[in-house]
C-alpha cells in the first residue's frame, strides 16, 4: 500500500471545540452561537450555590423571584422607613379619618334617637298605688284596670267611632256615705269621655249593692292597631283617676283625688 501522502498528516492536530461534537461529519454544522467572554474560560460549571457571591443579573430566572420573596419577608414595610402605611387596605390616612368621623356621628344620632323614644314611654312610679287607698269616708281595697272591646248592647254612651275602651274594677274595703268619682285620662292629660260617679255607704255601692262596682270610659281607641301600640307600650300611658266626695250630696269643688294610677295595657 502506499503511504499516504504527507498533507493528510498535519503536524499538529486539529483542535476539539469545546463543547463537543454536535453531530456527524455528515451533518451540516449548527450555527455557531457567541458565548459571552467571561463563560469562554470556563470549561465546566461552576460549584459555587446559586446565589452565594453572585452577580443579581446572572442568577437564573427563578432564583430571583425567591430572593426577592426572601427579601420582602425579611424586611417588611413600616411607617419608620417612610413608605406609604394605611390602617386598612386600599384607604389614606384623610378616608379613616372621615370614616371615624361618621361612625360617630350615626352613634350619636342613635342615642339621640333611644332617648327620645323612651322619653315617650312612661315608665315613672307616680300611678303606683298602696292598698289599701284610705279616703275621708272611705276605703278601697283594690283596683284592677284592663281594656276590652265594646259591648254596643250594654254599654251605654260610648262614642260611635270607639271599639276599644279603658275599664276598672274598685273593690271597697270600709265606709261611710260618700261618693267616687272616675275619670279616664289619656297619654297628654286630657279627660276622655264622661265621668262616673258612683254612690256608696255602708262598705257596698248604691247600685250593685256589693262592695265592687265595673266602671269604664265612654272614650278610647278607634282601632285595634292603636291598641297594640299601646299593648307594646310604644306611647305614654293612660291614667284613672278617682275623687272622693264626702257626705250624701257633694258639691263639685267638694271631691278631691285620692287615687291616680296607670292602666294597665292587658286586655279582657
Amino acid at each position: 500500500m502506499d503511504p499516504l501522502p504527507e498533507k493528510d498528516y498535519p503536524e499538529h492536530p486539529e483542535s476539539q471545540p469545546e463543547i463537543g461534537d454536535l453531530g456527524s461529519k455528515g451533518d451540516p454544522a449548527p450555527e455557531e452561537i457567541p458565548l459571552p467572554p467571561a463563560n469562554l474560560t470556563d470549561s465546566a460549571p461552576s460549584q459555587e450555590p446559586a446565589g452565594a457571591g453572585s452577580d443579581p443579573d446572572t442568577l437564573p430566572q427563578g432564583s430571583s423571584e425567591s430572593v426577592g420573596e426572601e427579601e420582602i419577608g425579611a424586611n417588611p414595610a413600616s411607617p419608620a422607613t417612610g413608605e406609604a402605611f394605611t390602617l386598612i387596605s386600599g384607604c389614606s390616612r384623610k378616608d379613616i379619618l372621615w370614616l371615624s368621623a361618621l361612625g360617630l356621628t350615626i352613634v350619636g344620632v342613635a342615642i339621640i334617637a333611644l332617648c327620645l323614644f323612651f322619653e315617650n314611654i312612661n315608665t315613672s312610679t307616680k300611678s303606683a298605688v298602696d292598698f289599701p287607698v284610705r279616703g275621708e269616708s272611705v276605703v278601697i281595697s283594690k283596683i284592677e284596670t284592663y281594656w276590652r272591646k265594646v259591648d254596643r248592647e250594654e254599654d251605654i254612651g260610648i262614642q260611635l267611632n270607639i271599639n276599644f275602651i279603658p275599664a276598672a274594677q274598685v273593690t271597697l274595703k270600709s265606709s261611710d256615705t260618700g261618693s267616687l268619682r272616675f275619670f279616664f285620662e289619656n297619654p297628654k292629660g286630657d279627660i276622655v269621655g264622661d265621668s262616673v260617679t258612683r254612690r256608696f255607704s255602708g262598705g257596698v255601692f248604691n247600685d250593685t249593692g256589693k262592695d265592687t262596682a265595673n266602671i269604664h270610659s265612654t272614650g278610647g281607641f278607634a282601632d285595634l292597631g292603636d291598641y297594640n301600640d299601646y299593648l307594646t307600650e310604644q306611647v305614654h300611658f293612660w291614667n284613672l283617676v278617682i275623687k272622693e266626695g264626702a257626705g250624701a250630696q257633694p258639691e263639685g269643688k267638694d271631691f278631691k283625688e285620692i287615687v291616680r294610677m296607670r292602666i294597665s295595657p292587658k286586655r279582657r
